[in-house]
């Protein structure tokens, strides 16, 4: 077939940005693709340009992508557009195929047997919790153990040195002691994780050059799809495969990058000319998705990103309705608007959040009201977080006060000093004579007044407790009985507390909201979405990639989304997490197709959501809603400030304080010039 056949039966839709990547066959190529903007079909296309008018043998194109469903569903769409025949003599993969092909190939040259694959992390569920045991000599929760494995994924996909692995920042207690147990652990069992799958595979290609050599003679044409999701490792072994022939396309969004938690390395696309010299980079900017105020207002927010290449979504889907703001007082506000909106859904509905748990409140109410509703891979961990199993501590001790093991758990959690043998004295007594723990702490001799007045309060408000309604209980809990201090002085985030707040609205004591957890886990886990469901509960990471009617922003908040303020940002890690809770922002806005819709919370910040609203139209910024210390402040009225460390204003990402300007963060600096981002604009 020959090129004007091509284009009049292929490309006649297509766009010129379009066009010239489909035509941008040999060398190294990235084409960076804004949402919406047919990335898919243009990869599609170029793959049967290749074959049918450059005369490329498709057995020699390796195409690659983040997920098993994403190669299928690529595969279909190529076969429906050029022919089961001409599909089937390509190769779509995920990188993690690539490299158990890798492995294979290795094993079959050297006659080595491989590790074996663990292909169910319930397997390693048992080893984790041993070496967590071990380590930390506590049980560790089904979260922890989640958490636990998405740092080890980290770790793998970000080839940490021994040295990062120590100083890596983190909320996991002796992490890198749990790593390194795990890894011997597998290496005894002669045993591999999909992670280890890919260093194994990156370390054959540097070592074993037979096996490179056979891969870069069968491929010579390489694509890579998502590739702001592809990880450090994943991004070296695609480099080591190509860099004999070159003929790389790379398609990917730095500004969609939103999987940092999983290693993802959007800097391999900033540096993408360093490392395959003469590269094109190519630009898709067209949105065929979403209406212009959607556009207008994503575009005016990701502008602020730093790390990012200049782009600009232009809308090709007409006007539309303005962005939808709903003031509201609270966070808990938004529940009844949402529900509002389950019950009179016309159309394809999606409410996208950060943290599965955000959606356990609506899906409270809609059981309780038989209201449908669909949820997207609601992950059910919030049930055995460690704060939402120390407040059923804390109610169950209320109920039991003779309860040596509850009182074992959280005796230590209420702000009262009570040693361990203290403790232990209590529980022999409590068991002896049938009374309370805290009541046989009351009864001890040596116990100073001071403390045994605060031991007081809480054995009184612990009485107090199971005849509270349950939200108030969550709040007495938090607020009167030490826990919040206690979550606040060991750094915890107070967030889940809120949630237990909003459910507990709907019972009338502690003990109810317990059995209420219960079966709202076994629904979570259980759900079916009705067919032809309208109504969509989704985390933003679920919902990549997908598109809908009519989406709704739900808790955009500062310590939910940014999971840190700017200002607060205080290290490079920080900062960089800051960054890409910008970005995921950011994806989340372009899912909506037709309407945006924004909660507006007067008496709870949400720094992203104030940055959308000063940029539209007609916006007046409310007094009420400035941060405490935000408000401009004569520069007379300040204390002086002190001698200006100028190594502090010359770095990159430092926080610093103007006299008038008040906070702002080191944007660039060059030569003698310091561009700085204030927060006041």
């Amino acid at each position: 077939m020959d090129k004007p056949e091509f284009a009049s039966a292929h490309m006649a839709a297509l766009n010129p940005q379009q066009r010239a990547a489909v035509e941008a066959v040999h060398g190294p190529v990235l084409l960076l693709a804004v949402p919406g903007s047919g990335k898919t079909t243009v990869l599609i296309t170029r793959l049967g340009y290749m074959t049918l008018v450059c005369g490329i043998p498709p057995q020699s194109i390796l195409t690659m992508t983040y997920t098993v469903a994403a190669t299928r569903e690529m595969r279909a769409r190529f076969a429906v557009r050029f022919g089961d025949a001409l599909a089937g003599q390509l190769e779509f993969r995920t990188i993690n195929g690539v490299a158990a092909r890798i492995i294979a190939l290795y094993s079959r040259m050297y006659n080595r047997t491989p590790p074996d694959l663990i292909q169910n992390e319930n397997d390693t569920a048992p080893l984790l919790t041993r070496l967590w045991q071990e380590t930390n000599h506590e049980y560790p929760t089904e979260s922890t153990l989640k958490d636990l494995r998405t740092a080890i994924t980290y770790i793998k996909n970000m080839c940490l040195t021994d040295d990062e692995l120590d100083a890596l920042e983190t909320d996991i207690d002796n992490l890198p002691e749990l790593y390194r147990g795990y890894q011997r652990a597998l290496k005894a069992g002669h045993r591999m994780d999909y992670d280890d799958q890919l260093c194994f595979a990156l370390q054959i290609l540097r070592g074993a050059p037979a096996v490179a050599k056979a891969f870069r003679e069968r491929y010579q044409y390489f694509c890579v799809d998502e590739s702001q999701d592809t990880s450090k490792v994943q991004h070296e072994i695609i480099r080591v495969l190509a860099q004999e022939s070159g003929n790389i396309f790379m398609v990917g969004d730095e500004d969609q990058s939103i999987y940092g938690f999983r290693a993802a390395y959007p800097q391999a696309l900033m540096d993408f000319e360093k490392t395959y010299p003469g590269a094109q980079i190519l630009l898709m900017e067209e949105n065929y998705r979403s209406r212009e105020p959607i556009l207008d207002a994503a575009n005016r927010f990701v502008a602020r990103n730093r790390y990012r290449r200049p782009k600009t979504i232009q809308p090709t889907q007409g006007a539309g309705e303005p962005l939808q703001i709903v003031t509201v007082r609270r966070r808990a506000d938004q529940l009844p608007f949402l529900f509002e909106t389950a019950q009179n859904c016309e159309t394809e509905t999606a409410v996208l959040f950060r943290n599965h748990e955000s959606a356990l409140p609506i899906i409270d109410l809609c059981e309780r009201r038989g209201v449908p509703y669909g949820c997207k891979n609601i992950d059910p961990t919030f049930f055995s977080n460690k704060i939402v199993r120390d407040v059923a501590d804390i109610f169950a001790l209320a109920a039991r006060s003779a309860d040596a093991d509850v009182f074992l758990r959280c005796y230590y959690k209420f702000g009262v000093p009570v040693t361990k043998v203290q403790a232990l004295y209590a529980c022999s007594q409590a068991r002896q004579y049938g009374q309370g723990c805290w009541t046989a702490l009351l009864n001890e001799d040596s116990i100073r007044p001071r403390i045994r007045a605060a031991m007081a309060d809480v054995a009184h408000g612990l009485a107090r407790l199971p005849r509270m309604a349950a939200d108030d209980a969550v709040r007495f809990v938090t607020d009167e009985l030490g826990y919040g201090k206690y979550l606040d002085k060991k750094g915890m985030d107070r967030t889940k507390l809120a949630v237990l707040e909003m459910l507990g609205a709907q019972e009338d004591s502690p003990a109810h909201l317990l059995k209420r957890l219960e079966i709202l886990r076994g629904i979570v886990q259980d759900h079916i979405t009705p067919p032809g469901c309208r109504f969509i509960l989704s985390t933003i990471h679920s919902a990549k990639g997908l598109e809908y009617d009519r989406v709704i922003l739900l808790d955009v908040l500062d310590g939910i989304l940014p999971a840190k303020p700017e200002l607060a940002c205080r290290t490079p890690g920080e900062t960089q997490q800051y960054e890409e809770d910008r970005r995921l922002f950011y994806v989340a806005m372009t899912r909506a197709r037709q309407q945006l819709v924004l909660f507006d919370c007067v008496a709870e910040r949400s720094a992203f959501v104030e940055e959308v609203l000063a940029a539209l139209p007609g916006h007046r910024k409310r007094p009420d809603a400035e941060p405490a210390g935000r408000r401009p402040v004569p520069p007379a009225a300040r204390a002086p400030l002190p001698p200006v460390d100028v190594e502090s204003i010359t770095t990159v990402g430092a926080h610093v304080r103007h006299a008038v300007f008040g906070p702002g963060t080191v944007e660039s600096v060059s030569g003698h010039r310091v561009t700085v981002r204030f927060t006041a604009g």
